[in-house]
């Protein structure tokens, strides 16, 4: 789906990829801020609660003691490459 950039403004592609007991997000796109965001609360916000329905309340969700692995790369798409960031969140 189509989603709004962390920054605020432009756009870029995430997908759930369904993982047992993880939240798994591919964000694909390129920006001039890249796909890369380690802050916790802009995730949670960005990511958790639009791909995890259920979580609604960050307080909430970080009381379970969320662990987050980020993996940056590219693909080459119609002969250009495109940043790639896949967020694995397990909570």
């Amino acid at each position: 789906m189509k989603i709004k950039h962390w920054q605020g403004y432009g756009t870029v592609l995430a997908t759930k990829i369904k993982d047992s007991n993880t939240l798994h997000v591919k964000v694909v796109g390129n920006h001039e801020w890249g796909l890369y965001r380690n802050d916790d609360y802009d995730l949670f916000n960005w990511l958790v609660k639009r791909f995890d329905r259920k979580e609604t309340d960050y307080m909430e969700w970080w009381k379970k003691e969320p662990t987050i692995t980020i993996k940056e790369g590219y693909e080459i798409v119609n002969g250009l490459s495109v940043d790639t960031c896949d967020y694995i969140f397990n909570y």
